[in-house]
């Protein structure tokens, strides 16, 4: 169980109040991981939702027709969330492999035990997933602008 007052210097997690991390702290667990570990792999069931607390880790797809991974993107960033398929339900797998770069520690939250705690308490789990949706967003939003800085203008119709 990760400590409530540990929880608050975690960027994702201070921006709930105190009564989310109080009831977050029991679905949630400090873990290291050595440099070169696997934390999970692409097509795996989904474990559980993770939290960057320190460290670098690689995300890899495996190629479609060929052989090998391609690394596509990395956390490094205190309060970077990863593994969101934990809370898509147990017939999702995951879509990449993740890889630490270097040792890393992460708050990992259970994600069955995660949803529970918001259907059993609804005002915090709106919260909750109001917060996580605020990851998701932001990341999309990065994800577009990313897109736009490597299309050309005229490569792309719209009918």
């Amino acid at each position: 169980m990760a400590k409530n007052e540990s929880l608050d210097q975690i960027p994702f997690f201070r921006a709930l109040g105190d009564a989310e991390r109080e009831l977050l702290a029991p679905v949630s667990s400090r873990k290291n991981y050595k440099k070169g570990e696997t934390m999970f792999r692409e097509g795996d069931p989904p474990g559980p939702l993770r939290i960057l607390v320190k460290g670098l880790v690689s995300f890899r797809q495996r190629q479609y027709g060929g052989e090998g991974e391609a690394s596509f993107g990395s956390v490094a960033a205190e309060g970077e969330l990863f593994g969101i398929s934990a809370l898509l339900g147990a017939r999702e797998r995951y879509f990449y492999t993740a890889v630490c770069l270097e040792p890393t520690e992460v708050i990992e939250l259970d994600g069955p035990r995660l949803l529970r705690l918001c259907e059993e308490n609804p005002i915090a789990g709106i919260r909750i997933m109001r917060r996580l949706t605020e990851v998701l967003a932001q990341r999309l939003t990065a994800a577009r602008e990313q897109i736009r800085s490597r299309v050309r203008p005229g490569l792309i119709s719209h009918g």
